[in-house]
């Protein structure tokens, strides 16, 4: 799964060779760093004044506290991979900020973080889902009434007596 899971959600491509992921896994590590490093040094003066920062920072403390907790490997205090979860999620925050941090991210995360089994792999691969997944995650729905439309064309063509019990 370990090897797979970059080139299903895009990070890699199919036809790369082990010479350019290395090169790629080598580059984002230090592109994730960077962004991450960004968070990290906000001042608490300037947290103060980042309205944005804290709420996102507070959604994510109570929400990696609860992911996966009865998984052997998220359970007990202090354990260094809901950390990780943390980490990773509030440094996607910063480099998606549009979309930012919502509920139930978490839970996309916490098996990507078991699988890949490194911090940067795991970020990069749920950067990716998110290109695909995001739009679930807007304010204002759109995301999921996009789906549910196509759900109800779908519907509408392969069982249409359904689709007008459903309109009812």
């Amino acid at each position: 799964r370990k090897e797979v899971w970059p080139f299903l959600l895009g990070h890699y491509s199919f036809n790369s060779t082990y010479a350019e992921r290395e090169y790629l896994r080598s580059a984002r590590k230090g592109d994730y760093e960077l962004v991450k490093l960004q968070w990290q040094s906000i001042s608490p003066q300037q947290e103060k004044r980042f309205t944005k920062f804290r709420e996102r920072k507070g959604l994510i403390d109570k929400d990696v506290v609860r992911t996966d907790r009865s998984f052997s490997y998220y359970d007990g205090d202090d354990n260094p991979h809901i950390n990780l979860l943390y980490d990773i999620l509030l440094t996607y925050s910063f480099y998606n900020f549009d979309l930012g941090y919502c509920q139930g991210m978490n839970d996309y995360l916490s098996p990507l973080l078991f699988v890949m089994e490194d911090e940067s792999e795991a970020f990069w691969c749920f950067a990716a889902l998110m290109e695909h997944i995001g739009p679930n995650f807007n304010r204002d729905q759109s995301g999921m009434q996009a789906q549910l439309f196509a759900l109800s064309k779908l519907v509408e063509l392969s069982d249409c007596p359904l689709h007008e019990y459903f309109k009812r």
